[in-house]
């Protein structure tokens, strides 16, 4: 199986605009023909778009009925009308293509003059609040990809039906796990990744006591869900007070 990467990645965040840092999702997507895909790193929101820090992701692959291939090797990076932009080899996608990624976002402090540091709380002490940010990704490129497969990343998205053929009006039945178990009353936003929606106007739809949520598609093109999962206290109660998890899963729905 041939593999390519495109990522749009960059150097780092601004404090300014750190509000919500670790709160910010990393979502996977995919452009170009089927015989020359590219895969893309997204970072922030779609109206908040810092770039993603190449260091930062502990791996990523691309999936399908042939195996497994790590699309890290030979990343470079290069600059493109401003963006730091990290490429490899290009891939067929012929036979469509699960792509996933694990994103170690670090540690985070909240100063007492509300902003924030890229820090633990062993270096700041006095920090009003302390977390450990962690982000999973995965994208479907086309119908036929694995999309049931389980990777047992921390938080999962597993949708329970293939995205690509649930067509406009109907409903995508999905799991969500987190360690490998049902996450119950969480909320799976609905979003498309590229347009900016206030976050009171978000859809959301809840898991069940199996881990279960039923999103309805009301529209052709990409879809974007996330879900975010914090644990208190922190596995590392030395260095944070909670543990942020964010998951998401992006799809194509044809017209």
């Amino acid at each position: 199986m041939k593999t390519a990467l495109l990522l749009v990645l960059g150097a780092g965040l601004g404090f300014a605009s750190v509000q919500s840092a670790f709160a910010h999702d990393v979502w996977l997507t995919v452009g170009g023909k089927a015989s020359n895909r590219r895969a893309v790193v997204n970072y922030g929101h779609p109206n908040d778009r810092p770039p993603a820090v190449a260091d930062k992701i502990v791996d990523l692959v691309a999936i399908n009925a042939k195996g497994r291939v790590s699309l890290l090797a030979g990343i470079e990076p290069k600059s493109e009308k401003g963006i730091l932009v990290v490429e490899t080899r290009p891939f067929a996608d012929d036979t469509h293509m699960l792509l996933a990624a694990r994103y170690d976002n670090g540690f985070w402090v909240k100063l007492p003059d509300g902003s924030y540091r890229n820090a633990t709380r062993r270096l700041v002490p006095d920090a009003a609040d302390s977390m450990w940010s962690v982000k999973f990704a995965k994208a479907l490129t086309g119908s036929g990809a694995p999309w049931d497969t389980v990777l047992g990343q921390e938080l999962e998205i597993v949708p329970l039906s293939d995205p690509a053929k649930t067509g406009i009006g109907q409903t995508l039945h999905l799991k969500v796990l987190f360690h490998g178990k049902p996450l119950a009353g969480a909320e799976v936003e609905r979003g498309d990744g590229v347009t900016a929606v206030a976050e009171k106007d978000i859809p959301r739809f809840s898991t069940d006591a199996d881990g279960v949520a039923a999103v309805p598609l009301v529209k052709a093109g990409p879809h974007l869900l996330v879900i975010d999962h914090k644990v208190t206290p922190s596995a590392s109660p030395d260095q944070a007070n909670a543990d942020l998890y964010n998951a998401t899963l992006w799809f194509n729905v044809a017209k």
